[in-house]
């Protein structure tokens, strides 16, 4: 890099890649929204890579095409632009959200117009980049105090664009360059960059099997659709915690879905809990409520309905537009998921019969790869009286006390609320018995208290909040 760079491109202290969020994390919000960005932070993005076009009135606003909402960038003024957000809207996000910005400079004199924002901000984890070469030799030129990369095509000598400007940062734009792209990030290629004193940042990568070989290069950072892919819980490596999503990542997608279970998993989670009952015709169905009412198009009480009339309803639009291509999902459908990925569930029965449910996980060879609990006492413990292998979990408040619960259900698992923790945890140890902490606020103060615990398992809404303490911890 030039010497004398006052900004250096951010690092992690682990020296892991930044996991750099693609336009935010466009499968879960619109491209470019404040929305987007937010979700991308809490799915353990480091930086937030961002398209700069100018409005008509030099304002650098974040948008990848030169038109939005039917009509030029270039020719409207910032005003009549109000769905595009714009670098100061942008910089003072990621303050709060402590992110890193990657500019990606769409179009002639974005990069002097980004500079003049920046340094009225003092904002200085930053990287500015373009494909146009005169643009990055204009930031060069300028004295650009953060790192300026070329963003390289397939088929580009990276050192010949990093010699014709100047820049301090190859970006190889290769995803669709080879079957196995990593293979082209050869240690040649890195030893030369070495040598030349260039940083590397990769292309956008959602393939787990690249991801896994990217990951372990010696660049600066992977840009990425999905960050939970890159920053999620299993970027943190051995942390002691099985975690327990309530009704999937529910703060972000629909609960109850295989969007929200397939976040849950791609996130790192290790359990996904989900909430059975029956339809009329005696298909176990994922829901939550006993009517349709609140999280589908539909209405009226799941049992009066068949599975036919409850497949094809809307179970995604109650929370955003953007979900509306979800359908209620069947528990067997979740557990081709949870075994595709090598992931378990917690089977919360609201009403499905004990023998029906017990026989319909084990045909699926799933029964130990999973836990069961009801809110009726009368339907756990007929589970529990017709299965010993069957893993139940409980907790103290619904029973007498311990040893009645012990006695009563013989859990392998004890659900323990945050006040009794640190008295009832050594209870379950002591007895074989492993404790579950649950947690359903969002509170920081009390994650950092949950990271320096580091309970065995954790049932919560927030995972988002939980990976948050724990890289802080860490």
């Amino acid at each position: 890099m030039r010497p004398g760079l006052r900004f250096p491109f951010p690092a992690r202290a682990d020296a892991r890649p930044l996991c750099i969020a693609h336009r935010g994390a466009p499968l879960y919000a619109p491209e470019g929204s404040g929305r987007g960005y937010d979700i991308a932070a809490d799915l353990g993005s480091d930086m937030w890579e961002v398209d700069i076009h100018l409005s008509a009135d030099g304002s650098p606003v974040a948008c990848h095409d030169p038109v939005a909402g039917g009509r030029r960038v270039a020719q409207t003024a910032r005003a009549d632009l109000p769905e595009l957000m714009d670098l100061e809207d942008l910089v003072e996000r990621a303050k709060a959200r402590g992110q890193a910005l990657y500019l990606d400079l769409k179009v002639t004199g974005s990069g002097q117009a980004c500079l003049d924002v920046l340094s009225r901000h003092d904002f200085r984890p930053v990287a500015l980049g373009a494909f146009d070469d005169a643009e990055a030799r204009a930031l060069v030129a300028a004295d650009c105090p953060w790192p300026v990369c070329v963003l390289v095509r397939p088929g580009e000598d990276p050192f010949a664009r990093a010699a014709a400007t100047g820049a301090d940062i190859i970006h190889l734009c290769w995803e669709r360059a080879a079957p196995r792209p990593q293979d082209l990030v050869t240690p040649d290629l890195m030893s030369e960059a070495t040598r030349r004193g260039l940083g590397i940042v990769l292309w956008h990568e959602e393939r787990p099997e690249v991801l896994h070989d990217l990951l372990r290069l010696p660049v600066l950072g992977v840009c990425t659709d999905q960050p939970e892919l890159i920053g999620g819980f299993d970027s943190l490596g051995a942390h002691g915690i099985e975690v327990v999503c309530h009704r999937g990542i529910n703060h972000i997608a629909p609960e109850n879905t295989l969007a929200g279970a397939r976040l849950c998993y791609d996130m790192g989670c290790d359990w996904l809990e989900l909430d059975v009952r029956t339809t009329r015709d005696g298909e176990i169905v994922v829901m939550h409520d006993p009517t349709l009412d609140r999280t589908t198009s539909g209405s009226g009480p799941v049992l009066d309905h068949d599975w036919a009339q409850v497949a094809p309803l809307d179970a995604g639009s109650w929370k955003a537009a953007h979900w509306r291509d979800e359908h209620p999902p069947t528990l067997a459908q979740m557990i081709d998921l949870a075994q595709a990925r090598g992931r378990r569930i917690y089977i919360e029965n609201k009403s499905v019969p004990a023998q029906q449910l017990l026989d319909f996980v084990a045909a699926r060879d799933f029964l130990q790869d999973c836990f069961f609990w009801s809110p009726d006492p009368a339907l756990l413990r007929e589970m529990r009286q017709l299965s010993d292998r069957a893993n139940i979990k409980s907790n103290t408040m619904h029973h007498a006390g311990f040893q009645a619960m012990v006695d009563d259900l013989a859990p392998q698992i004890c659900e323990i609320q945050v006040a009794d923790w640190e008295t009832e945890a050594p209870l379950c140890r002591a007895r074989g018995i492993r404790p579950m902490l649950q947690y359903f606020g969002a509170d920081p103060a009390v994650f950092a208290r949950i990271a320096d615990w580091r309970p065995e398992m954790i049932n919560l809404d927030r995972a988002d909040l939980l990976l948050a303490a724990l890289k802080a911890r860490s």
